[in-house]
């Protein structure tokens, strides 16, 4: 049930991302109530079914930030700010990037062994979250305990935390994320440098 609900959240994201100029607020409840029904519905008539049966399960954090992104998308404002997006989408791209090389045979160390209930995993994304913590980042912090508790209490069918962490799907879209979040950056100190070419000069 979990992961048809996370999956009917990815399914609203993705829509009200596509549509959301073009309709006002109370359009948007309407669009997101029917993509959620839509989706939920069993298989082989529901959304969820058939992108469940193509792409296996999304974790825990997936419908995390897909929850976040439909409430952005039907309030109309941000409900996190932009570090606050870029701190949690670098904390998720780091993991990838130590986990999927590793866990592909780049070495042969097996980090995907340590999700079944290892101490040592578990340690280490206390020090993370913490240290995530002591830096304001607390979406980050809130991704961690929310991923964690939700293994311990059997969310998914997975029996492995890293499941409940990171999936591909979300990988690419991190990694899309701050490319675009990089070229933005790079594009406003850009347009900003002219300005403060013609300010110097003037004074």
């Amino acid at each position: 049930m979990i992961a048809s609900l996370i999956c009917a959240l990815v399914w609203a994201a993705v829509v009200l991302r596509i549509c959301h100029r073009w309709l006002g607020t109370r359009a948007r409840v309407a669009v997101f109530v029917l993509v959620v029904v839509l989706a939920l519905l069993p298989f082989p008539w529901g959304l969820s079914g058939w992108l469940l049966a193509i792409t296996g399960e999304f974790s825990i954090t997936t419908g995390l930030l897909a929850m976040l992104a439909t409430v952005h998308r039907l309030r109309g404002k941000t409900v996190l700010t932009v570090s606050e997006w870029r701190a949690a989408c670098v904390l998720l791209a780091v993991l990838a990037l130590l986990y999927y090389p590793m866990s592909l045979g780049a070495t042969y160390f097996d980090p995907y062994a340590l999700g079944y209930g290892d101490y040592r995993l578990s340690t280490a994304l206390l020090v993370v979250g913490l240290f995530a913590w002591v830096c304001r980042a607390y979406v980050s912090c809130f991704i961690l305990i929310i991923g964690q508790c939700a293994y311990w209490f059997g969310a998914l069918s997975s029996d492995n935390l890293w499941d409940y962490l990171i999936d591909p799907f979300l990988c690419f879209w991190v990694f899309g994320w701050l490319v675009r979040d990089l070229y933005r950056r790079i594009r406003s100190q850009q347009e900003r440098a002219p300005k403060q070419i013609v300010e110097s000069k003037s004074i």
